[in-house]
């Protein structure tokens, strides 16, 4: 069994040894049968999530093992056999809670040794704060599962096509974007109008995930979604290509879970494999039934054909294929005229509309350094006859929120050339009177306020540029404005999720709202939600424009957005003061 050396940790200042890390997950009685002392192992080594040699301060060694072909079969067996052991129903979702919760609740204790775990190895090997690894410990309640079985129950009708759909047991609605034209059903059939776009499927019984990028939990997600259903079907064999950028976060969650109940998680398997292993790729895809892919635009390409040549290969058998793809995307956030004003948004801290939504927005701009697909990258202010204040006054509060939460949440590996780069080529905009520069040349963040009309080359240029906590503030007249002049100009694969600060105290969604997020789910928005949970999706909305039931059923091309609220601002008000922060 190959290992390096062991190398020097220190969690918070405290100097320990430890051996490289497992970033790998199997059920533990897989793990003892099929790793032996004669299995080898691949090790990757980073410092402030760069590469790194062992020997370098702060570095954090991951191992996983190089399966070969007889014991990749094994392991396909053994967690073949195990599918009779979880339980299904209503069973498996209270276990499944009971189970994650434990895992929440010791990796949010700071004396417990997985915590100290986590805290020892993630901020070294991904270059994210130990503070930000903190929360993201803390906030795995964040992502609700209560909401999960009525999503898997929820069955559109092809109205959804062309109104919003209430989704019986779970707060907002839902809209069906086709991707063929399949308005002409209304002028001859308007009973097939009212009939399910799902149709029925045979369950899967072997999921492959592939999950990409160093922002924790992308494997974890796939496989806690494709556990769950497990309350409609026989749970799958689910095995899930974890990121060598971060192969830590995810095998520790199911680490904890395995500890309480191990019959859950006795079917999945977190591993790292090559992609350019052409036999093993061809052998697993030729078996999976479906296939979900959270990786770069080429690599998910890349996937695709061989899914596709593999599902060509293989003897018919009537099982549907399905390919999930979750690929490149950018996130915005919109602040309606409402909330610029200066009167108290919350009695209980005297905090102002703006600041409440500043603050929020601020908080889905620098939550994983920007570097996930969920960060806001450009605030939309619109500046209406309903503010008191303009554009300029939310840029400057902004900025003091900014400031304040990063003092919490202090910026990671990013290399701070790359920011001072973006102050300087804005700071010429600026004495060209072309844009205002707020933030300061050292600070951890950039704020910058621009009005310049741009075609849409340059917009996907600045959102391009919008990394690392820059931000960008762009005033528009009026909240249509955000997809008629903006959105439209990104490709619609890239659009992901629109957090917004809109709506007044008791206000449910009224037809201008709903009006308004039509249209951004026909740019491409596949998620709205208010500000300050962009970065922590619910699992029973749409996730790049897939729901629930497709993991479950079959419907034609096309996509869903998912609003996942639906008194706006009291859900707000409810994630500020989750988060506040004196």
């Amino acid at each position: 069994m190959r290992r390096d050396a062991p190398h020097k940790f220190e969690p918070d200042g405290c100097a320990m040894s430890i051996p490289p890390i497992e970033g790998f997950w199997l059920p533990q009685q897989v793990h003892s049968n099929l790793l032996t002392p004669e299995t080898e192992f691949e090790e990757r080594t980073f410092a402030n999530g760069q590469p790194a040699s062992a020997q370098a301060p702060g570095a954090v060694t991951a191992r996983w093992p190089r399966l070969n072909g007889a014991q990749w079969a094994t392991l396909l067996e053994a967690l073949e056999r195990n599918r009779s052991r979880p339980p299904q129903g209503g069973d498996f979702w209270r276990r499944f809670q009971a189970a994650l919760h434990h895992a929440g609740r010791r990796l949010a204790n700071p004396s417990d040794a997985l915590h100290q775990k986590a805290i020892q190895t993630l901020p070294g090997y991904t270059g994210y704060s130990p503070a930000m690894i903190r929360l993201a410990l803390r906030a795995l309640d964040l992502f609700s599962l209560e909401q999960l079985p009525a999503a898997l129950s929820f069955v559109p009708t092809w109205q959804a096509m062309e109104r919003w759909q209430p989704m019986p047991g779970i707060p907002g609605r839902a809209r069906f974007y086709p991707q063929q034209p399949w308005r002409e059903i209304y002028g001859w059939s308007p009973i097939l109008a009212r009939q399910p776009i799902y149709k029925r499927s045979a369950p899967s019984q072997l999921v492959i995930g592939y999950g990409a990028g160093n922002v924790p939990g992308a494997a974890l997600l796939i496989a806690l979604l494709t556990q769950a259903v497990s309350l409609a079907i026989a749970t799958p064999v689910i095995v899930v290509r974890n990121s060598r950028h971060e192969p830590i976060f995810s095998s520790l969650v199911l680490q904890a879970m395995e500890e309480a109940d191990p019959d859950l998680v006795c079917t999945t398997a977190l591993l790292v494999w090559d992609f350019e292993d052409q036999a093993l790729q061809k052998d697993l895809l030729s078996r999976a039934d479906l296939v979900i892919a959270a990786a770069s635009d080429e690599t998910i390409a890349d996937l695709r054909g061989q899914f596709d040549a593999a599902r060509r290969s293989r003897p018919a058998t009537g099982q549907a294929s399905r390919f999930h793809a979750h690929g490149h995307k950018v996130s915005f956030s919109a602040i309606g005229a409402e909330m610029l004003t200066r009167t108290e948004g919350d009695p209980d801290s005297g905090k102002s509309k703006m600041e409440i939504a500043a603050r929020l927005a601020a908080l889905d701009s620098i939550l994983w350094d920007q570097n996930g697909c969920l960060s806001a990258r450009v605030h939309f202010v619109e500046e209406g006859a309903e503010g008191d204040v303009d554009a300029e006054a939310y840029a400057d509060c902004l900025l003091d929120q900014l400031r304040l939460l990063s003092t919490w949440l202090p910026l990671g590996g990013w290399q701070p050339r790359r920011l001072h780069e973006r102050f300087d080529r804005y700071k010429n905009l600026e004495r060209a009177g072309l844009a205002k520069v707020f933030s300061d040349y050292d600070d951890e963040f950039l704020v910058i306020l621009d009005r310049r009309p741009l075609e849409a080359d340059a917009f996907r240029q600045q959102v391009n540029d919008c990394q690392g906590r820059v931000i960008v503030v762009r005033p528009v007249a009026h909240r249509m404005d955000i997809p008629r002049r903006y959105l439209r100009m990104i490709p619609k694969e890239n659009l992901q999720s629109l957090s917004v600060a809109i709506g007044e105290p008791g206000q449910a969604l009224e037809d201008g709202f709903l009006q308004f997020a039509a249209e951004c789910g026909a740019c491409g928005v596949t998620a709205i939600r208010t500000v300050g949970r962009g970065a922590f999706p619910q699992l029973a909305y749409s996730w790049d424009g897939w729901i629930p039931r497709d993991l479950i059923g079959e419907r034609p091309p096309g996509y869903f957005c998912t609003i996942e609220f639906d008194q706006p601002y009291e859900q707000i008000l409810s994630t500020y003061r989750l988060m506040a922060i004196n």
